[in-house]
């Protein structure tokens, strides 16, 4: 009858679909696969494409939360058995075999271990039943230095030898998996202007170095603080969490600069404490070429330009004042727009001498006379103005 398949043309293609399925999963071939059910014993899946419906031990996540029918896992086939196909998404206990062991060689499939006893090098590692060496090398950079005896992390095998009964296990390379797996998803994610909340590794003078979601970036110190050379260590703590914006992403370079700015509070927002013709006593914080930073309180400084320093022309700055050195100045100028303050150390002794005279003119009016001290000190002023 015509369009009827002949039995032997339909053993043939069966034949082939069950050649070319068992070729799809080798021992140690990487699958995309649904968790279709979650049973006390096993989790059962379905690999994506294939449609092979297989099992793997629930002991795999005795250390953790078991995953749900629908999640999505990256799974290595093992053997079949009897018809039933065994897969890993980690080997543990149990199925650290000598011949998944070799399995797990060739394919770099994971492999939970317990860190054991230090040895001249690295440390001792138990994988299941084995006895496994990982140099210090090959830890996670974020693991170096510290107590790691008894506790638990996958590796990956780098070298094994039955015969000698031999294993050298990497976490450095798991880590390094990983972290190159959520480098490609963030990098499609994180956009510049973006906020992330990041966590306080180190603080240095130059700024904050923060873990930005497994990857370090630097909050600079004008980024960290609206106060000038503020001290890092007493406004920050590490390990503390940190809002920040995102200002630059180099994923070639691995440079991330971030700004927490935005969720500092700016004192220029406030009611700046100083107005024009204040006189304020400061410290002074540096000496440049074109004048002297003062530090007027915690949050507000300003610069004194040199020709309002009383300092002769050719003489230097430097060697008349000196850094912490307290000084008398007189407000020029409050600028919000710029967060700018001008000062003046020569109207701020002019005005104190004014002030001075005043009180002394007054005092001498009481009695009736003006003494000729107040009159040396009143033509002292009016030759200065005239100047």
């Amino acid at each position: 009858m015509k369009g009827k398949t002949s039995p032997s043309s339909e053993f043939e293609r069966l034949l082939e679909e069950s050649f070319e399925k068992r070729k799809s999963i080798e021992p140690g071939s990487s699958h995309s696969a649904k968790v279709i059910s979650v049973k006390n014993d096993y989790v059962f899946i379905r690999t994506n494409g294939s449609n092979i419906v297989g099992n793997i031990s629930s002991e795999e996540w005795k250390e953790e939360t078991p995953p749900v029918p629908g999640a999505v896992l990256t799974v290595y086939f093992l053997k079949e058995d009897s018809g039933d196909y065994h897969f890993t998404s980690c080997l543990v206990g149990d199925s650290v075999t000598e011949e998944n062991l070799q399995i797990a060689l060739n394919s770099e499939i994971p492999i939970l271990g317990q860190i054991s006893t230090e040895v001249n090098g690295g440390y001792e590692v138990k994988l299941g039943s084995v006895t496994a060496f990982v140099p210090f090398s090959q830890l996670d950079a974020e693991n170096k230095g510290k107590e790691i005896y008894g506790k638990k992390f996958k590796f990956i095998i780098s070298e094994f030898n039955s015969k000698q009964n031999k294993v050298v296990v990497s976490q450095k390379k798991i880590s390094d998996r990983e972290k190159e797996a959520k480098r490609r998803i963030l990098r499609d994610e994180l956009k510049e202007g973006m906020f992330v909340t990041t966590r306080i590794r180190s603080i240095h003078k130059f700024g904050l170095i923060v873990d930005m979601d497994g990857f370090d970036a630097l909050v600079p110190a004008s980024e960290a603080s609206f106060r000038k050379n503020a001290d890092l260590e007493k406004e920050f703590q590490v390990g503390e969490t940190l809002r920040a914006k995102i200002i630059s992403l180099n994923w070639e370079e691995g440079k991330f600069s971030l700004s927490a700015k935005d969720f500092l509070q700016d004192p220029w927002a406030q009611k700046v404490p100083f107005k024009e013709s204040d006189i304020v006593t400061g410290e002074i914080e540096s000496i440049k070429p074109f004048g002297i930073f003062v530090r007027l309180n915690e949050s507000f400084g300003g610069l004194i330009p040199n020709k309002e320093t009383g300092v002769p022309g050719r003489t230097p700055v430097n060697t008349v004042y000196s850094t912490g050195q307290k000084v008398e100045v007189f407000v020029l100028e409050v600028n919000p727009e710029k967060k700018q303050i001008a000062l003046s150390i020569t109207k701020a002794a002019d005005a104190k001498d004014r002030l001075e005279y005043q009180q002394y003119l007054k005092n001498d009016t009481d009695t009736g006379s003006v003494s000729s001290f107040g009159l040396l000190l009143k033509q002292s002023l009016e030759k200065k103005n005239k100047k």
